[in-house]
C-alpha cells in the first residue's frame, strides 16, 4: 500500500517545505503525483528538477479541502500544519482529517508531529498538547477500517539546523533551510551555550533536509507503523559543545538546574517566546529520553548527516 498521490498540507514553508523537497527529489523515480495545500495560491514549488502545484484551500471548511483531495485522487495526506494559536491548529488539522476520511482514495494520513513524541511531552510542554488531540480519532478510524487505513507520526527529535543560527558565512542563512529561527541551547556566533541540566542526557537530532528524505522514503514502504522515528544523530549536549569548541574556540557554557529554568519561566504562561524553556524542563526531567528504536533508519536507505559533519559544514 505504497503512496503514489500525495498531498502535503502546509508545505510552503518550515518543515513542510523540506517534506515537499524530499518528495520532489524522488518524484520521477517513483512516478509520484504531489500537490501542496496552502491557505493561499502561489507559484509551483520546485526542487531537484521536479515541481508540485500549490493549491489554495480553506482550512476552516473541510469541504474545501475534500474537493481538492477528490479531484487529485489523493491516497496519502501529510499534515505539516502549524499555528501559534492552539485552538486554530487543532481545528484546521481536525478539518484536514475529516476531509481526508471522506475521500475514498485516501488510505494514509500523517498528523503534524515533527518533534520527539508529543504524547510523552504534552504534560511538560503544554503547547504540544495541541498535537495530541488528533491521535484519538486516528486510532478510532484505524480500529474501524483495519488494514485499509494507516497513519504514522513522524518523530524527528530536535532539528540540528538551529545550531547554525547566526552563521556569518555568505550563505549562512541557508543553514536553517526553510525553518524559522529558533534560538536553542547553542549560540555559536557568540560562543555561548545555555544547557538544560548537566548536559549528559542523550538527545535525538535530525537535519530538516534529512527529515524530508526520510519521510519521502517512508511513503514508499508497504506498511506504516504508528510511529516513524528517525535521527541524523543521537548524542549529548556536552559532546556537541566539545565538537563546536574545535571549530569556533572557547565557549561560555551555562548549566541550568530544573529550579533555574522554573525561575526563568516565572509566572509567564506558555507561549512561543518561552517554549524553549519548557523544552529545557522536559529535557532535564528525562522526557526526551529515546525509548523506542529508530525504525525509519532501520527501514529506508537514507544516509543522514552527522552532527559533526553539520557543524563543520557551517562553522569550520
Amino acid at each position: 500500500m505504497k503512496s503514489q498521490r500525495i498531498a502535503v498540507a502546509g508545505g510552503t514553508g518550515g518543515i513542510g517545505q523540506h517534506v515537499v523537497d524530499g518528495l520532489l527529489e524522488v518524484k520521477e523515480k517513483y512516478s509520484l503525483h504531489i500537490i501542496v495545500l496552502s491557505r493561499s495560491a502561489s507559484a509551483d514549488l520546485s526542487f531537484a528538477g521536479s515541481s508540485a502545484p500549490v493549491i489554495a484551500v480553506d482550512y476552516s471548511d473541510s469541504t474545501s479541502i475534500e474537493k481538492v483531495l477528490r479531484e487529485n485522487q489523493i491516497d496519502t495526506v501529510l499534515s505539516t500544519l502549524s499555528s501559534h494559536d492552539p485552538e486554530t491548529f487543532m481545528t484546521i488539522q481536525s478539518n484536514l482529517l475529516t476531509a481526508a476520511l471522506n475521500v475514498p482514495s485516501v488510505h494514509r494520513f500523517s498528523p503534524s508531529e515533527y518533534t520527539h513524541d508529543s504524547e510523552a511531552l504534552a504534560e511538560s510542554i503544554p503547547f504540544l498538547s495541541t498535537k495530541v488531540a488528533i491521535y484519538e480519532p486516528l486510532r478510532k478510524v484505524k480500529a474501524e477500517r483495519g488494514s485499509s487505513f494507516e497513519f504514522t507520526s513522524f518523530q524527528t527529535g530536535a532539528f540540528m539546523n538551529y545550531f547554525a543560527l547566526g552563521n556569518p558565512k555568505p550563505d549562512g542563512a541557508k543553514a536553517l533551510g526553510h525553518l524559522a529561527p529558533f534560538p536553542f541551547v547553542l549560540d555559536l556566533k557568540n560562543r555561548k551555550a545555555d544547557i538544560p541540566g548537566d548536559g549528559q542526557r542523550r538527545m535525538v537530532f535530525t537535519a530538516a533536509e534529512d527529515a524530508g528524505k526520510f519521510i519521502a522514503a517512508v511513503t514508499q514502504l508497504d506498511k506504516w507503523e504508528e510511529r516513524s522515528i528517525m535521527k541524523s544523530d543521537w548524542l549529548t549536549f556536552n559532546e556537541i559543545v566539545d565538537m563546536a569548541k574545535d571549530l569556533v574556540g572557547p565557549i561560555d557554557v551555562q548549566y541550568n538546574t530544573l529550579e533555574d529554568i522554573t525561575a526563568r519561566i516565572g509566572g509567564s504562561p506558555p507561549s512561543m517566546a518561552n517554549l524553549y524553556l519548557f523544552i529545557y524542563q522536559a529535557i532535564i526531567k528525562g522526557d526526551y529520553e529515546q525509548k523506542r528504536p529508530f525504525n525509519v533508519n532501520d527501514s529506508v536507505d537514507v544516509k543522514p548527516i552527522s552532527m559533526k559533519e553539520f557543524l563543520t559544514k557551517w562553522w569550520a
